[in-house]
């Protein structure tokens, strides 16, 4: 019986370097979900207050959501998740490619992530909070109108209106939760990235890092392993993006995304090419 290849030693160090991302996914979603059910919960407090003293048939839903809260949900996202990875990731590609940095010259850096995570934070914000605010809205008077019109006592309805959106956001906050993980993880990813490939001259290069398993979606598993220039974007089947997990990607492109990708500088994508480990755009 014929013994199966051997993964190039390029192949297994992208695995390695999937399975590592994937560790730190698993724990900025534990940081990431009580911040997330958090500020889901603190949203509708107006909206729950107005239910308790007011006729619960005609809440003004839209107008009582508190829409500061995702704001501030994502600038601690983005500031916390995104700096961790980015710190992470320079140190990765300095180690991979070799190289030392000076200690003021990091403390540099930390600077430029922080107020490019926090730009990105807020555009991000302007981007979804309309999709954030229309959701809740509408779950919100679904739950008022349909569940609750055949209550007669009000104080039934409140309970039972509490109830409703407890599990309600229990399980919209996993959902945010495991897709926002990805988002800031690849952001600040690229960020530690760019900075250290921008020290070698520039012109990087990205690969697109799927799970390659059975939950994986169809665009995504035909896209592993692709490599491009960095500034350009992945195609989904028609659907743009700069990273896994980017604003830019239509939802069902973006929602609960897992995957991740490697960043290099334009030395090691040359030392690629001589060694034949890239084939038709691809990391063999």
């Amino acid at each position: 019986m014929p013994t199966k290849a051997r993964p190039s030693a390029v192949i297994q160090l992208l695995r390695q370097e999937r399975i590592e991302f994937a560790k730190f996914h698993k724990n900025a979603e534990k940081q990431i979900l009580p911040i997330v059910r958090k500020a889901l919960k603190k949203s509708i407090a107006p909206v729950l207050a107005w239910v308790e003293g007011n006729d619960v048939y005609n809440v003004p839903v839209a107008m009582l959501i508190d829409q500061n809260v995702w704001r501030d949900m994502y600038l601690t996202i983005f500031q916390q998740i995104g700096m961790s990875m980015a710190r992470k990731e320079y140190y990765y590609q300095r180690r991979i490619e070799g190289g030392a940095t000076k200690a003021s010259a990091i403390e540099f850096l930390i600077d430029v992530w922080s107020t490019t995570l926090r730009d990105y934070a807020l555009n991000y914000t302007r981007r979804i909070q309309n999709d954030l605010n229309n959701t809740t809205t509408d779950l919100l008077r679904r739950a008022l109108s349909e569940d609750y019109s055949l209550m007669v006592d009000g104080a039934g309805r409140t309970r039972l209106f509490k109830k409703f959106t407890t599990q309600y956001f229990d399980g919209r906050s996993l959902v945010i939760t495991r897709t926002e993980a990805t988002a800031v993880s690849n952001l600040g990813k690229e960020i530690g990235a760019r900075s250290w490939i921008d020290e070698q001259g520039g012109g990087g290069y990205k690969v697109w890092l799927g799970r390659a398993d059975a939950r994986e979606r169809p665009t995504h598993l035909q896209t592993n392993n692709i490599i491009i220039p960095i500034d350009d974007l992945y195609n989904l089947d028609g659907d743009l993006g700069q990273r896994p997990g980017d604003v830019e990607f239509l939802m069902k492109n973006k929602i609960m995304c897992r995957c991740t990708q490697s960043l290099m500088s334009a030395n090691r994508h040359a030392q690629y090419q001589k060694r034949g480990r890239i084939v038709n755009g691809r990391i063999v």
